[in-house]
């Protein structure tokens, strides 16, 4: 449960500081790099660096009409100081049903399951996070399935073209 709740305080720190960097590339985290359709960032919070890797959907299906959503990410984030390297999460833009979980396919297979915390969302099984790279750095395109508080059935289609090149950045910095 500790490693839940330090991740779930850190997932929500590098995407506090991934937002603030899409809007205003001044503030606190640095962009190692874009690479293709995945941005490359470092950070140091409490003293500690962290390094992440993200992207939006580059297709965005719903089981009926919405009124809106937030911006979506799909991020993995290492750092080296917690022992957490290629923690996968999203932050979906909306809120989760509760109790819901997230399916995650690469490429059509395999089924990676994710429990949900408001609009956020971490793998199930962490034994199933290298499993879950591996797929992203051979594979094409990653689908992400979550439901919504209202009921919707979203399915958020990523391209992994530069997944690869984003991890080996942040490995770099993130030994």
């Amino acid at each position: 449960m500790g490693r839940t709740m330090n991740s779930r305080i850190l997932f929500t720190a590098a995407t506090a500081i991934f937002a603030v960097t899409a809007m205003a590339p001044a503030h606190s985290a640095t962009s190692i790099g874009t690479f293709k359709q995945w941005g490359a960032y470092t950070s140091t919070e409490g003293g500690a660096k962290m390094c992440f890797v993200a992207s939006q959907p580059t297709e965005k299906k719903y089981s009926k009409d919405i009124s809106g959503r937030d911006p979506a990410f799909f991020m993995i984030t290492t750092i080296p100081n917690k022992n957490i390297r290629n923690e996968a999460s999203t932050i979906i833009g909306y809120p989760f049903a509760d109790n819901s979980k997230v399916t995650v396919k690469i490429d059509g297979n395999g089924n990676f399951t994710m429990f949900t915390d408001k609009d956020s969302a971490w793998i199930e099984n962490p034994a199933q996070e290298p499993e879950l790279i591996n797929a992203m750095r051979k594979g094409s395109r990653m689908e992400v399935q979550g439901t919504s508080r209202r009921g919707t059935i979203t399915t958020d289609t990523y391209s992994l073209s530069g997944i690869t090149a984003a991890l080996e950045a942040i490995a770099k910095e993130c030994p």
